[in-house]
């Protein structure tokens, strides 16, 4: 098989691709010639071994090849990895042919009917693409770029703002408007309104616009079903960079000529306590604004006119917190505010936010990446000035189809069967329901989060960090402890931190280091290193201010949790002694612990429980004398006290007395064993010849010293069957008469050898005077071992005494003689 050096042309294909066939079928056909020992010939000839081999090599590097030019192909699955679809040797062939050599050429056959149906007009590109696939930006290197959640060396802008920002606790927020467009009652007006139901002097009383709103006359364009106005394409619209008064002064003039405009922003909270807003989001249907507000912080309350005219409709989307940012920041409010999100939350949408939107009615997409995006970079890279500008740029088309959508919802509901039994719903009832609800959302006030040190209390307390870790013991509701005292101060310590330095608290310490600062306390400055994988740059700074505050919280949570109690004087050393039921051993010279130490292992800071009355005792009890939770009036260590002189004729005396008893009966200080008294003599145990087996069982004997052991004196009796352990060994008898196993003898039966056929009485065993395998020494007992184990080898039959083995058989001749191997290494038959 050969192959082209050059590209071939058109008409040189088709010659080539018979000669690739020809190949082909030659080369199968010397294949299938081969025989089937080939094994053996190749072992036999050494030259057909070495062809074999180089054409086994030239046949792997060919498919290695082939499937190199496989794993090009997009649809190709198998060839994923560098180094993953190679034939390494012949044997490749045989174990993983399937999935190296068949996979892959079927999914080529699959691409090459595809590629013929297009070509033959088979199969059709669609004439609109619906969400076509959009490539990622990608850098030189051919990874996606990363999106910046946040540049540790970034200047922070709030040092330039000439509004300087006050993080002080406690100080409320007061209005700072100098001009109040567009209103109804002047600036300062104390609006009371009767559908409340309440005094309005709270927090709704601030908002300067609050009459404006709830006496507003919605546009009648607002309620009238309109074909959607298509949207321009993104790269097509208009956009202005907005960071100069002039630039304001533009914007402004032509925000004065439309009828509906889109409001977005884009904030940052994470070098910053309270936050600031780093863009603002105009559109209209014409073109797009992007409003810098580092620049023109103190000026965009000029547009207060626009945003408070409600004639013009101010779109947004989730404008809870909008509304927050706008009061806090530049001292905007919102008139005449149409939300989305309430609009879909009215339309029963499964999804409500602004990216599903967007691809329900703009089949536009929105990269999430740079949701989380440190938007004070400065100039903003295009990828996210795109993303900023597409968050208003299909809003104001949205805005008409929920709007057509919610009427037509309407029109729907009057004409169901449900509808016709009742009232029929109005044609603006759905969306006056979306309006209600973003004009409660645009009343909202701005009021700075107070932080309650004492109670911990609040969104950012210490006590709902507690709660909501799951920490129970660090909160109000635990019981006082050193880790709660340490958990208050570094929560403490943080948040005034975080407000001298403008940063958020997270920033200065997150919410995991303070858990575990809490749990391991450090005691010095390298345990406080040590704690943290990397340091914040704040804590790094003050970690000795932070040091202090860990050891001051130390001590208190201590001293609160270790009182010194007030124990009665202990006896003297001369006077404890240790008393005991066999012997009296003085301790008078023995040292007495000192009472701080005593303190601190029994004592406990919380006095006893005392009650006002008592079922019991009657009324007239007397609360105790502060004392230990563990103190007695009675120590066999030191003695006993006697009690305190009181009248004996009353309820007190009676309680105390009973109190003193009990007392007697605890003993807290460790107590010195008594040493037993060893018993001299031995016990004689007898065995009893009842019917029932368990009588003649022999209890434990306890062991006793060879030297403590009495000899007992033991007549032997004829014909008298002595017990030793379970062993019965029966003497001759001095009669002739025999005896046969069933009991019965030779003689006659009469009275007399009845007598004499009773059985004796057994005499009494010398356990003192019988050998114990405690009493010998290792050597003797070894000796005595091997003694008898030659005796037993010696033996001419290789039995064992009758004595030893009793009434059982003598072992087997395989099982008692000693195993060995084949010593001689000789075999015999």
């Amino acid at each position: 098989m050969g192959s082209s050096q050059t590209p071939l042309t058109k008409s040189e294909f088709d010659a080539y691709y018979s000669q690739l066939q020809e190949s082909a079928l030659k080369a199968t056909k010397h294949a299938a010639g081969l025989p089937a020992d080939l094994g053996f010939h190749r072992s036999v000839d050494s030259d057909l071994a070495r062809t074999l081999e180089i054409c086994s090599n030239r046949v792997v590097a060919i498919t290695n090849s082939l499937l190199g030019l496989a794993s090009t192909i997009e649809s190709s699955k198998s060839s994923k990895g560098k180094g993953k679809a190679r034939m390494q040797d012949e044997d490749d062939f045989l174990d993983r042919f399937g999935t190296l050599i068949v996979e892959p050429m079927d999914q080529l056959f699959e691409c090459a009917d595809i590629a013929l149906d297009r070509f033959s007009g088979r199969i059709k590109e669609p004439a609109i693409l619906i969400n076509p696939p959009k490539p990622k930006k990608v850098s030189s290197s051919g990874r996606q770029l990363p999106v910046i959640q946040h540049l540790p060396h970034l200047p922070k802008p709030q040092l330039k703002f000439k509004r300087k920002v006050d993080n002080t606790n406690g100080v409320p927020w007061f209005l700072a408007l100098r001009h109040k467009f567009n209103a109804q009652v002047p600036l300062g007006y104390n609006f009371r309104s009767v559908s409340d139901g309440k005094d309005s002097d709270g927090v709704l009383s601030l908002h300067p616009y609050r009459y404006e709103v709830n006496n507003l006359a919605y546009p009648a364009h607002m309620f009238q079903t309109q074909p959607p106005i298509p949207y321009k394409a993104l790269e097509e619209t208009p956009f202005t960079w907005v960071s100069t008064r002039t630039q304001l002064a533009e914007l402004v003039d032509k925000l004065r000529r439309v009828r509906e405009i889109a409001v977005d922003l884009e904030y940052h909270s994470y070098r910053t306590y309270r936050g600031f807003v780093c863009l603002m989001q105009i559109s209209t249907r014409e073109e797009d604004w992007i409003v810098d507000p580092f620049e023109l912080r103190d000026e965009l309350e000029d547009l207060n006119e626009i945003f408070t005219n409600p004639n013009i409709v101010k779109v947004l989307h989730g404008a809870d917190s909008d509304v927050v940012w706008l009061q806090q920041d530049f001292n905007l409010y919102l008139v005449n505010m149409f939300d989305t999100f309430h609009a879909s939350k009215v339309l029963d949408f499964p999804r409500h936010g602004l990216g599903t939107l967007l691809e329900m009615y703009c089949d536009f997409s929105p990269d999430k990446r740079y949701q989380l995006a440190d938007w004070r970079i400065r100039p903003l890279p295009d990828e996210m000035l795109k993303y900023a500008r597409a968050d208003t740029h299909f809003l104001l088309n949205v805005y008409d189809n929920l709007r057509n959508a919610l009427l037509d919802r309407a029109v729907s509901h009057s004409a169901s069967p449900t509808s016709r039994a009742g009232s029929p719903t109005a044609p603006d009832t759905f969306v006056r329901e979306v309006l209600s609800r973003s004009a409660e959302t645009s009343l909202r006030v701005y009021t700075p989060e107070p932080y309650d040190a004492e109670g911990g209390t609040g969104l950012n307390g210490w006590d709902t960090l507690a709660r909501r870790w799951n920490k129970p013991t660090l909160g109000m509701d635990g019981v006082p402890s050193l880790q709660r005292e340490v958990f208050r101060a570094v929560h403490v310590w943080r948040d005034r931190v975080a407000r001298e330095e403008d940063e958020s608290t997270g920033y200065v310490l997150s919410n995991r280091f303070v858990l575990k600062l809490v749990e391991q306390p450090p005691a010095d400055m390298a345990a406080l290193t040590h704690a943290f994988s990397s340091m914040p740059p704040v804590v790094r700074r003050r970690a000795k201010e932070l040091l202090d505050v860990i050891r001051d919280a130390v001590k208190k949570g201590l001293s609160a949790a270790v009182e010194e109690p007030v124990d009665p004087p202990l006896a003297t050393s001369s006077e404890a002694t240790i008393r005991s039921d066999k012997m009296d051993i003085d301790t008078s010279s023995a040292p007495t612990l000192p009472t701080s130490r005593l303190n601190s292992l029994w004592s406990c800071n919380k006095a006893l429980p005392t009650v006002a009355t008592s079922s019991l005792f009657g009324t007239t009890i007397a609360p105790p004398r502060a004392q230990s939770l563990y103190s007695t009036s009675q120590s066999s260590l030191f003695g006993s006290r006697p009690p305190p002189a009181v009248p004996k004729d009353n309820v007190l005396s009676r309680f105390r007395d009973v109190v003193s008893k009990i007392h007697s009966t605890l003993v807290v200080a460790p107590t010195v064993p008594a040493v037993p008294v060893l018993a001299i003599s031995a016990e004689v145990i007898a065995i009893s010849t009842s019917d029932n087996p368990t009588d003649g069982a022999i209890t434990e004997i306890p062991f006793v010293p060879a030297p403590l052991r009495q000899a007992v004196k033991t007549e032997v009796v004829d014909d008298a069957i002595v017990v030793v352990g379970q062993r019965r060994t029966k003497r001759k008898r001095t009669k002739k008469a025999e005896i046969d196993v069933d009991g019965s003898a030779d003689i006659p039966s009469t009275p007399a050898t009845i007598a004499k056929s009773e059985p004796e009485e057994i005499a009494p065993f010398d356990f003192a005077s019988a050998p114990n395998i405690l009493d010998d020494s290792p050597s003797e007992h070894s000796e005595q071992e091997g003694r008898r184990r030659g005796t037993r080898l010696r033996s001419r039959k290789g039995l064992v005494a009758a004595s030893e083995r009793g009434s059982f058989p003598a072992t087997p001749k395989d099982r008692r003689e000693v195993r060995s191997g084949n010593m001689t290494h000789t075999f015999r038959p």
